[in-house]
């Protein structure tokens, strides 16, 4: 009411998906995966059947692309050329997949701007000859798009034009990057294809409520996400002062606590894998490994099924170890470990990485996950099919600070 920013006006919209045929999954699926034992399986089962997966679903991005363009078309300051907008993508694949679909449309005036940063060494080892794999098809749409520029100098052209050019560069599609201190008058619409909360949320909304002219009214938030209940906490938290300064006191005694609790979980996932590890014969060399969780003989099927429990253990609790080690190897010092067993610790941690790798291998567990990845994709991208969007909020006559109220 003050005239610094504006208000925002908000809209969820939701893009119902549905499998085609489950049946033609499964087939798919078995053919696919022919030769692989059940532990293999269900490690590519976690990996492709998430929500996320589903999510980036090549139907429903192009249902949201056709939102956007839809709304190039009609929308106020979108369809003038005085306007833009900004889609936050969930991770940079996806964003260069909606870059991929705009193009292909003709829409020419959008770009990708996130933290990465194409280099050969990211597609090193990633031919499959099943197909392109993500970090391939991402590395490949990233160059098409900086045509020869590096990134720096692609970034500043894109922002300096999407500033002050808005008609010619009427998108960004972004990930993280822009969405705290970006200040772009121009910005009028953000779709929001993200899982956010908190300040980040805030943060990302505000890229839109700067003074613009006199037709800029509002700034628009369009949500594919249902992040309403998020965004009411997120702004509620942060107007309320939870991000004020703590006192020293506090802070401090919230360091140690968290410090307290890694150490804790350290020294309690080093007993339990030491526990579980109990029975390998010495020397407990790699063929010790091999015999104890696989079989002695590595071809004996119902002895690998046998100790396929004591395998899963091995695996969980070395995943949890490398973690525990992780959240405070920086700061084993401050936790109250000497030099001596600083060494020890990483000596244990890379011991059981190791003995976990040399499991998997002689028993037939691992799996190249990217050797699939194609396979995968194209599962999804095949038997997923999304409906048009339908608008779920009937807010239409409210802002949001109203709407919150």
């Amino acid at each position: 009411k003050d005239n610094v920013v504006l208000d925002l006006r908000y809209e969820a919209r939701n893009i119902e998906q549905n499998i085609t045929s489950q049946e033609k999954i499964d087939q798919w699926f078995e053919a696919k995966t022919r030769g692989l034992n059940d532990i293999a399986r269900a490690q590519l089962k976690q990996r492709w059947g998430t929500i996320q997966s589903v999510l980036s679903s090549q139907d429903r991005l192009e249902k949201i692309v056709a939102d956007i363009l839809f709304d190039m078309e009609t929308r106020d300051r979108l369809q003038s050329g005085y306007g833009n907008a900004m889609l936050v993508s969930g991770s940079i694949y996806q964003a260069c997949k909606f870059y991929e679909l705009f193009i292909s449309h003709g829409f020419t005036k959008c770009a990708i701007i996130t933290s990465y940063k194409p280099s050969p060494s990211d597609i090193k080892g990633e031919e499959t000859g099943e197909g392109l794999t993500e970090k391939l098809k991402q590395y490949d749409i990233y160059n098409k798009m900086l045509n020869g520029k590096d990134v720096e100098t692609f970034e500043k052209e894109v922002k300096k034009k999407f500033i002050d050019e808005p008609g010619q560069m009427k998108l960004l599609i972004v990930v993280d990057k822009l969405l705290t201190g970006f200040d772009a008058p121009s910005a009028t619409y953000l779709y929001i294809d993200k899982k956010m909360r908190d300040h980040g949320l805030f943060q990302a909304i505000c890229r839109v409520n700067r003074l613009d002219g006199d037709d800029k009214d509002y700034g628009y938030i369009i949500d594919y996400q249902d992040l309403f209940q998020s965004l009411e906490g997120s702004i509620h938290d942060y107007t309320s002062g939870a991000f004020d300064a703590y006192d020293k006191e506090d802070v401090t005694g919230l360091l140690t606590d968290r410090l307290e609790k890694a150490k804790e979980r350290l020294e309690e996932t080093r007993e339990a894998i030491k526990a579980l590890c109990e029975g390998v014969p010495p020397p407990q060399d790699t063929l010790a490994y091999q015999h104890y969780f696989c079989a002695l003989d590595t071809s004996d099927k119902d002895a690998l099924k046998e100790n396929e429990p004591k395998r899963i253990a091995l695996y969980k609790l070395t995943a949890s170890l490398i973690r525990a080690y992780a959240n405070i190897a920086n700061e084993m010092t401050e936790a109250g470990y000497t030099v001596s067993q600083i060494e020890q610790i990483k000596q244990e941690v890379d011991h059981f990485e190791k003995a976990r790798m040399e499991v998997k291998l002689a028993s037939g567990d691992y799996i190249d996950l990217k050797m699939y990845e194609p396979a995968m994709r194209h599962l999804i991208d095949t038997y997923i099919r999304a409906e048009e969007s339908r608008k779920i909020s009937a807010f239409d006559d409210m802002t949001l600070v109203q709407l919150l109220v």
